[in-house]
């Protein structure tokens, strides 16, 4: 454990919303809190369920039935509900349909605001016009659109009526979508006419019309923006039939249905290393549920706060953050377009514009704004800083925390996945705080940290994060691959979760360090990329670092190191160095075979690193799934700078 830096204020530990719930029901703080919530997460997730405002229609036989293992616990059971009640119609009822649930923003600077009872109106009308075009109960309607208006209503409008939306990452290329058109069988795809970043114009109803035509499923195609009547005046083909969301817009509203429990609202598809890609599935009941707590209890969301968490509507942030902040009646903040346009200083101006209060994103952004010199002006409204997507470094940590947060806010750190339907570990606004940590597993969750016989390690040792029991929002399955699902989270430890991230407990703060594939074994020895790229990121020529394990016919493995450095080239000498700042830090044992400099290092549309492409590249092995690759140029640099490895 680190020395903290960060304490919780009196506010926090009186009145954040932890506390208050804490209080309510005698626990005494935090940790003795989530000690209950996995001794006993009936009494526990039933309360959460009552503070949080979830709305039952006809209230659970009980919370969960696990009778049957971990992998096909049932939440819920007898229970119906619809996700829309909750977020939207709730608040309506308690008459703050005037309160501001949605702001958006533009990178051309437009940009406007819905209401609670606005956004409840025009998705129930925009689920009428779906409906009109054939879309009944369990039928799914992908989105493929940038962050807006548009993708907040979508999600809001397919739940109303039972629909499932399939949310598609913005930036997707026309096989990438159709591949995942084709494996939810999507009956409408609705997209934008087009979307600006760094003030270029991209096409995305082209994309979309592209991917359409090749999926027999695909019957109609929506388009949505200002220019949505030029998009489909030259789209003639007979299939998919095109229309506009402002004819959806004009039905009248829809019904909203009562649905079990169980009935799932959203397929989202998330990347393995081989093969297509995995469909997680989230359910009216559940995922309301555990999105719920993590951020009322975890990111302290209040009613009168502005939620603004850089993502895509096709990341699972983007649906956490919709459905988690109107649960709490609070305001929402979209942008579309490149949050550093036309200078870094954009998003210290959109912060304080739009009134930000909690502000969301992945270590990826500060270090990139680190990279560049960026120094910012941190603003006062600012209260809580989230962050997710892939481990941080330390130094990262300490400018969001410094720079952005002004040394006030706490870094609610959360991690989990699109499968996980919210997190598996997080920080709390009540526990002191050292850098790059997390006060543990969030509430529900029960988590451990094992070794390879699986037994449970700590005092900083390295090992596998693994859950004993099942929570609400945890995927019900994969879509159509019930043995790919029981084979990839269950077969390696058989009544636990394999969640995959390379984790350590240290004192009672939690710590993560990449993915268990990414951990690199030197001579026996095993470390985590994290250890590497921390000491390689300490030197002056390194913007950002990736580290991955190579194969050695003595080691087994040896430590490559890839960097893009700060300024211009990175010349012997400076790879020289950044050998021996590794050995120093880590002992020369993984001292790196090389160092080699790249442009741009590979990432997924998140921002992580993709370490497992960057050594299947230096190995010669297939690169497997790219649909998820954001930066394609990176590839053939990647394979220009290293043509191969016999032997090192």
């Amino acid at each position: 454990m680190g020395e903290y830096v960060w304490s919780p204020s009196r506010e926090l530990t009186e009145h954040s919303n932890v506390a208050t719930f804490c209080r309510a029901h005698g626990i005494d703080g935090y940790r003795e809190l989530h000690a209950r919530s996995v001794a006993d997460p009936e009494w526990y997730w039933s309360r959460a369920a009552r503070d949080i405002g979830i709305v039952w229609h006809t209230r659970p036989q009980r919370t969960c039935d696990d009778r049957g293992g971990i992998a096909t616990t049932r939440w819920f059971p007898g229970g119906r509900t619809n996700l829309v009640d909750s977020c939207l119609e709730r608040h309506v009822r308690q008459g703050r349909a005037d309160a501001v649930a949605l702001r958006w923003e533009r990178e051309d600077g437009t940009g406007g605001r819905l209401g609670y009872g606005e956004v409840a109106q025009l998705s129930a009308r925009i689920a009428a016009g779906l409906h009109g075009l054939g879309v009944g109960e369990g039928d799914r309607v992908a989105g493929f659109l940038p962050p807006g208006p548009e993708a907040f209503v979508l999600l809001f409008a397919c739940a109303r009526i039972g629909a499932v939306l399939v949310p598609m990452f913005s930036g997707f290329g026309s096989e990438a979508l159709a591949v995942r058109l084709a494996d939810a069988e999507a009956r409408v795809l609705v997209t934008a006419a087009a979307t600006t970043r760094r003030g270029n114009r991209y096409d995305m109803a082209a994309v979309a019309r592209t991917a359409a035509e090749k999926v027999p499923a695909v019957r109609h195609l929506v388009v949505t923006g200002e220019l949505a009547d030029d998009s489909i005046e030259g789209m003639s083909s007979a299939r998919p039939a095109t229309t506009t969301w402002n004819r959806l817009a004009a039905s009248e509203p829809a019904e909203m249905l009562s649905l079990p429990g169980s009935a799932p609202f959203l397929l989202m598809h998330t990347s393995g290393t081989t093969g297509r890609p995995k469909g997680a599935i989230h359910t009216h009941g559940g995922f309301p549920l555990q999105v719920g707590s993590e951020v009322r209890y975890n990111l302290d969301v209040r009613p009168d706060d502005v939620a603004f968490w850089v993502t895509d509507p096709g990341w699972i942030m983007f649906p956490l953050v919709a459905i988690g902040c109107t649960l709490a009646g609070a305001s929402v903040l979209t942008y579309e377009g490149a949050i550093d346009h036309p200078d870094p200083a954009r998003l210290w101006r959109l912060l304080d514009d739009q009134r930000v209060t909690v502000f969301g994103s992945s270590p990826s952004l500060s270090r990139t704004m680190m990279a560049r010199g960026v120094v910012p002006a941190a603003t006062s409204r600012l209260r809580i800083l989230g962050s997710t997507g892939e481990p941080w470094t330390e130094d990262a940590w300490h400018w969001y925390f410094a720079e952005l947060g002004g040394r006030r806010c706490p870094v609610i750190n959360i991690s989990g996945g699109t499968e996980v339907g919210g997190s598996l570990l997080g920080s709390s606004p009540t526990v002191p705080q050292s850098p790059c940590s997390f006060a543990g597993p969030c509430l529900g969750i029960d988590a451990a940290v094992v070794d390879a016989d699986g037994e449970e390690v700590a005092g900083g040792e390295l090992g596998e994060l693994v859950v004993r029991h099942s929570w609400p929002g945890m995927t019900r399955g994969l879509w159509r691959a019930p043995e790919r699902f029981a084979r990839t989270y269950f077969s390696r430890r058989p009544g636990r979760w394999s969640h995959g991230d390379l984790a350590s407990r240290v004192g009672d703060e939690w710590f993560l360090h990449g993915r268990l594939d990414d951990i690199i074994k030197v001579a026996g020895k095993r470390l985590g990329p994290a250890e590497v790229e921390e000491a390689v990121l300490g030197d002056p020529a390194v913007a950002e670092a990736a580290a991955v394990g190579v194969p050695h016919h003595i080691k087994g493995e040896v430590v490559w190191c890839f960097v893009v450095p700060a300024h211009g080239a990175l010349d012997a000498a400076d790879a020289e160095r950044i050998r021996e700042r590794v050995a120093d830090a880590l002992g020369h044992a993984f001292r790196p075979g090389r160092v080699v400099a790249l442009p741009e290092l590979p990432r997924t549309r998140t921002g992580k690193v993709m370490r497992r492409l960057i050594r299947d590249c230096v190995t010669g092995l297939p690169p497997g799934d790219l649909s998820t690759l954001v930066n394609p140029g990176s590839l053939e640099a990647l394979r220009t700078a290293v043509p191969g490895v016999e032997d090192h």
